[in-house]
């Protein structure tokens, strides 16, 4: 007799019947499920061991097969207490890739731990049941020797949720509850959790981000500076905080629709787009570096892979449109040069050659200052030494001269003379900034900060800037 036959008979013999049923039920009984005499009520332990006794099981079904093998975890414990050696679950298989340790406890536990629900006694065709050529096959091992093997053939007639089962080599027949994981690919046991990070502070300390691929022809690099972050390439400027923030709430939460391949080679990836992918996101937050990237898109989805992990996942496509659709100019301020008030010393407007300069004095205020920090009144002066108002006036020109908001990314670069340059100087600090704009198509105007192209503004924004000027000069009202 083969020692997995050997083992079950055994099993069978030393059947617990729990709420009252006599073991001697199991190996008595009539053939058919109809019978008026089946067990009905109570339920049937088939196997008494533990999680601890288990070396491995296997399972071999009509998708493929897989082996469970337990591993100890260790678990941190309280000051107070000492730490406990818990057990998970890998998939012999799937190599390093991450599972789900959840479902793989789950069959395990189900599996080696088979209850059933009645016993059908001897049957005289197994074929009738399922059982033979079977749903699954199961060999579970323990660490005495013995093994548990059965099949697993159809659902039941009277109960879809349960399925007929018997022992590798028996014909006795029970229904028995199954956890569904049995029926499935080894591919089920992997984690769709792609990415879930997290910080301590509550706050994903991001330092760098680059997004390439073939939707992004100029790579594009944003580093943190302060507490907020600038774009580096391919231009130089302040970031829209939401739409950076989107971009870095998609690189820390991703979850998978389904996994469509594990270890897949250079072929399988070329199928799904991920030799070439359509975006490459490279990252570094709370000091830890990743990449992922974006192959072909299905439907509404996206195949998906996390660096250094052999799997390709499939994605909803709103779940990394936030920076797979982005650009540079979608990420960047659209302001263009916002220096702090206080600090300029001198604003010039040249538009067409006529130069008005707004020069700024700066006195110590007695009242307000303290030892730790200086406070400034301030005068502004215009042509000819001419006093003008600055609380009022020249405050809310300085708004509206930085207030500028970019309406579009621009496609070419300046030429000729600027329609209107505004150059700052400052109090602390040498050197300047100028900002110039230039006739660019219908009622549209190209600006530069610096000799950089920043992108297009309204003709209406040039002429309020130039048309203020000669109101903040004249002593008029600037809104």
């Amino acid at each position: 007799m083969k020692t997995s036959t050997r083992n079950l008979v055994v099993v069978a013999g030393c059947i617990v019947v729990l709420g009252g049923v006599a073991a001697a039920l199991l190996t008595t009984g009539n053939k058919g499920e109809t019978a008026s005499s089946e067990a009905s009520a109570s339920t049937i332990e088939l196997v008494s061991k533990t999680s601890q006794d288990i070396v491995s099981m296997s399972v071999k079904n009509r998708k493929g097969s897989y082996t469970l093998i337990p591993v100890k975890k260790k678990a941190s414990g309280s000051a107070s207490s000492t730490a406990t050696a818990d057990i998970t679950y890998m998939v012999k298989e799937l190599g390093g890739v991450p599972i789900n340790s959840s479902a793989a406890s789950q069959v395990v536990q189900n599996g080696f731990s088979l209850v059933a629900t009645k016993n059908l006694g001897t049957v005289s065709n197994l074929d009738e049941f399922g059982l033979k050529d079977p749903q699954a096959t199961v060999e579970v091992s323990f660490k005495d020797g013995s093994t548990y093997n059965y099949k697993i053939g159809n659902a039941s007639a009277t109960d879809s949720s349960a399925y007929y089962m018997c022992g590798e080599d028996s014909d006795n027949v029970y229904i028995v509850s199954i956890d569904g994981g049995i029926l499935e690919s080894r591919n089920y046991f992997v984690s769709k959790e792609i990415l879930a990070i997290t910080s301590s502070s509550g706050v994903n300390d991001f330092t760098k981000i680059t997004l390439s691929g073939t939707n992004f022809p100029q790579p594009i690099t944003v580093l943190k500076s302060g507490s907020s972050g600038i774009l580096t390439s391919p231009v130089s400027a302040q970031t829209d905080t939401e739409k950076l923030g989107a971009v870095e709430t998609a690189l820390t939460t991703l979850t998978a629709d389904s996994v469509e391949a594990v270890n897949p080679d250079a072929a399988a990836l070329k199928t799904y787009g991920l030799d070439k992918p359509e975006a490459v996101a490279e990252f570094t937050v709370n000091k830890g570096n990743y990449k992922l990237l974006v192959g072909a898109r299905k439907d509404s989805n996206y195949y998906v892979k996390l660096d250094k992990v052999d799997a390709v996942y499939l994605v909803k496509a709103e779940s990394v449109d936030a920076w797979v659709k982005t650009d540079a100019f979608a990420l960047r301020s659209k302001t263009l040069l916002v220096p702090d008030i206080a600090a300029v010393k001198a604003l010039s407007v040249d538009a067409g050659g006529t130069v008005q300069t707004f020069a700024v004095a700066r006195t110590k205020d007695e009242k307000k200052s303290t030892e730790d920090k200086i406070q400034y009144a301030y005068q502004v002066t215009g042509a000819g030494n001419k006093k003008l108002d600055y609380e009022k006036n020249y405050t809310a020109y300085f708004d509206q001269v930085t207030g500028v908001q970019l309406l579009e990314a621009a496609t070419t670069s300046p030429s000729g003379t600027p329609a209107l340059k505004l150059e700052y100087t400052y109090f602390d600090k040498s050197g300047t900034d100028t900002v110039a704009f230039y006739k660019n198509g219908d009622r549209l105007y190209l600006a530069a900060v610096n000799g950089s192209v920043y992108g297009m503004v309204t003709e209406d924004d040039v002429q309020k800037i130039i048309s203020g000027a000669k109101a903040l000069q004249t002593g008029e009202t600037v809104s």
